[in-house]
């Protein structure tokens, strides 16, 4: 048996395996931000590949916090019945399969993976105090119908260049007041944030929190910080924290740094000593995304000190590759190049592997 295939115990929640479905915006929810059929069958394929944590693309906590056009939304009851069927699908078919949607945020436009962003006119160093604990409870209500729509867990997007990384970051937080300038005035957003979540679904209910393993932006954070901010928050009870990196150009950062590790291919893999470091004496496991592909350097991490492997590009293209890895004698890595095309592409119209789409090939031969 790979250490891969072996489960763990994230809070309450038993995970059939170290395979982590990181999130990724589907553009597939309709205008209005309601689960869709498209959306139903893209987890139904995900939850059959045999993921065994799957964590939806990111579901905007409030109206003027949606990035993209056809973005989920969790901001209001209604949403509620669409996330039901999700978590249903997933379920049903994903043989033990565990689901949490991601809440989300997106903050000042401009950052993170938004290309093409709908700008919202938001901006973290002009809103007042008053907006800003209306999000921290929209953060907290939203956790709510996640849990009340049958998924497993609730997840946060704290990395990435949008809101809540925005308030950590001293390029993006100017705010003077006591949501700024030290580092401990910067975590406050996020704090308040666990703690209206944590209010509203419990205290066994899992929440998983993805964090910047450094801003990759002069005068950003680096490890140091985000090895504190960790810290606080496994004291405080969540109870898994996913390792990625970066806040804007994202493209053209990954490939960067995909070309620098090389055959290692985890590019985040450098922060995970430190950051198992700041975990020591906590419950919190610890997640990794970023650039991972074949089974080995799955195995390799996983006696590192890394809980779950996080994965997302290799599954557009291959939302199977858990199972084949695990239950086949095909052991080949993933066919993914990380040549970043669904990044782009998910700025105005549904995820898909743009590279190995089989359309393309019909579509360039007539024009």
């Amino acid at each position: 048996m790979h250490v891969a295939g072996t489960s763990i115990k994230i809070g309450s929640c038993e995970i059939k395996n170290r395979f982590l479905r990181s999130a990724t915006v589907e553009s597939m929810a309709d205008i209005d931000g309601f689960v869709t059929d498209a959306l139903l069958r893209l987890y139904y394929d995900l939850a059959r590949g045999g993921t065994g944590l799957i964590i939806t693309g990111a579901a905007t906590v409030e109206q003027n916090g949606k990035a993209f056009i056809n973005q989920i939304c969790v901001y209001d009851d209604k949403y509620i019945p669409g996330l039901k069927k999700l978590s249903g699908i997933i379920h049903k078919y994903g043989d033990g399969c565990k689901c949490a949607v991601q809440l989300f945020h997106q903050g000042t436009s401009g950052y993170g993976f938004s290309y093409g962003a709908t700008d919202r006119g938001y901006s973290l160093n002009d809103v007042s105090e008053e907006d800003i604990k209306a999000t921290i409870r929209a953060f907290g209500a939203a956790a709510g119908r996640v849990k009340e729509a049958g998924f497993d867990a609730v997840a946060v997007h704290g990395a990435h260049g949008y809101l809540l990384s925005e308030f950590l970051c001293p390029v993006t937080n100017n705010r003077s007041d006591q949501w700024g300038g030290s580092l401990d005035n910067r975590m406050r957003f996020i704090m308040e944030v666990y703690s209206a979540i944590r209010a509203r679904v419990g205290g066994s209910f899992p929440i998983l929190w993805k964090l910047n393993t450094a801003d990759y932006l002069e005068e950003g954070n680096g490890i140091k910080e985000y090895a504190q901010v960790a810290k606080r928050l496994a004291e405080q009870g969540v109870d898994l924290i996913e390792l990625s990196g970066g806040i804007t150009g994202q493209v053209k950062l990954r490939a960067k740094l995909r070309k620098e590790a090389g055959t290692k291919e985890a590019y985040f893999a450098w922060a995970v000593d430190t950051m198992r470091e700041a975990l020591a004496g906590t419950n919190t496991a610890l997640a990794l995304t970023g650039g991972i592909r074949s089974l080995p350097a799955m195995e390799k991490l996983l006696q590192n000190g890394t809980d779950l492997i996080g994965i997302c590009r290799p599954l557009i293209c291959e939302p199977d590759f858990p199972d084949r890895l695990l239950k086949t004698p095909d052991r080949r890595e993933s066919k993914c190049t990380s040549c970043n095309k669904c990044l782009l592409h998910i700025a105005r119209q549904p995820v898909k592997c743009v590279e190995f789409d089989p359309f393309r090939n019909i579509f360039s031969s007539l024009v």
